[in-house]
């Protein structure tokens, strides 16, 4: 083939197409892969951030026991209730926010299915029954009969102070138990219910000044016939003699000086169990026996005793101690925090 004479100018054409060639590829390359050190700057759609569980501004299901109804409430609504049963309007603000914030993080915990089941409360997550869950009463009834409307404001401010506040132990809503008098020492948990592994925030404290409480001590006296039909009633194997002085004793102490286990006629039984069966108010006892046929118990104390004291915290609370210091005093080693945080 033969060719023909190229021009200047295709020539310069020619070489300005080659260095285009040469050049591109690396424009490409800084287009795409940006120098060390820099980021590649992209505009992007904002994420719509994902909003934390608003606690405070939910509802929650109640059994209420004595209508054998189950119903709904708000919170915050529910909370008042509680807080105008569980606690007397007469004591002192910081503790009645101490209470507010129990039995907010006690209704919390229940209703995300922690520390026990709900079957007996038919869908709810609580009952009104203070034996089993936490005391309840409607404002009409506290009006009626247990308080005026100042009482009851006074209440309802404790629960609107603390809105949101709960209490956490290692990232987790606590078990907020909680009596109405420790008789002057809490108890451990260990030592009421039957727990797997250590609760170390419902350990043993002292609670000082709780004397001065019409719940700190309480003499009852019994019949030892009074006593053999409860027992017989339960354990028909019992043997008793005629001598209650000889039938009752308390064999052994736990370390917060509660009966641990006592002896009863024929048998022995735990502390706890004592307590139930002669509907006493604790199992901080003492026992006497003014002759033969009678006994006469003496109670220190309102509850189960785990815990926070109620009554310690209106001790402490009239000592300037903040709603906080209280519920970290009984509560050892929690955090109180705000779940909308």
């Amino acid at each position: 083939m033969r060719y023909g004479k190229v021009s200047r100018f295709t020539r310069i054409r020619r070489k300005i197409g080659d260095f285009i060639l040469l050049i591109l590829p690396i424009l490409f390359l800084f287009i795409i892969i940006p120098p060390p050190g820099q980021e590649t700057i992209r505009e992007e759609k904002p994420q719509e951030e994902k909003a934390l569980p608003q606690y405070s501004e939910t509802n929650i299901r109640v059994y209420n026991v004595s209508e054998a109804l189950v119903t709904e409430y708000p919170l915050e609504e529910y909370l008042i209730g509680v807080v105008a049963a569980e606690m007397p309007a007469s004591f002192h603000q910081e503790a009645l926010k101490a209470q507010a914030i129990a039995a907010r993080t006690f209704a919390l915990s229940r209703k995300e299915g922690l520390y026990g089941s709900s079957e007996s409360h038919f869908g709810a997550s609580v009952c009104t029954e203070s034996g089993h869950c936490q005391a309840w009463i409607s404002k009409e009834r506290f009006l009626d009969g247990y308080g005026g409307e100042e009482a009851w404001e006074k209440i309802e401010k404790a629960v609107v102070d603390t809105k949101g506040m709960v209490m956490i132990y290692a990232g987790k809503l606590i078990n907020p138990l909680y009596h109405s008098n420790s008789g002057g020492i809490t108890e451990d948990v260990n030592e009421v219910w039957a727990v797997s592994g250590e609760v170390p925030y419902l350990t043993s404290v002292y609670s000082p000044d709780e004397s001065q409480y019409s719940e700190f001590e309480k003499s009852v006296r019994f019949s030892l016939n009074e006593i053999k039909e409860k027992v017989k009633n339960k354990y028909p194997e019992a043997v008793f003699s005629d001598d209650a002085r000889k039938d009752i004793e308390i064999m052994s102490y736990n370390a917060s000086g509660r009966a641990d286990e006592i002896k009863i006629g024929s048998i022995r039984i735990s502390g706890t169990e004592f307590r139930e069966l002669l509907s006493l108010r604790s199992t901080n006892l003492s026992i006497s026996f003014p002759d033969k046929n009678i006994v006469e118990i003496v109670s220190k104390g309102f509850g189960h005793g785990v815990g926070m004291s109620q009554c310690g915290a209106d001790a402490l609370a009239k000592k300037g101690r903040s709603c906080r210091e209280i519920l970290e005093y009984y509560y050892t080693g929690i955090d109180v925090e705000e779940v909308e945080k």
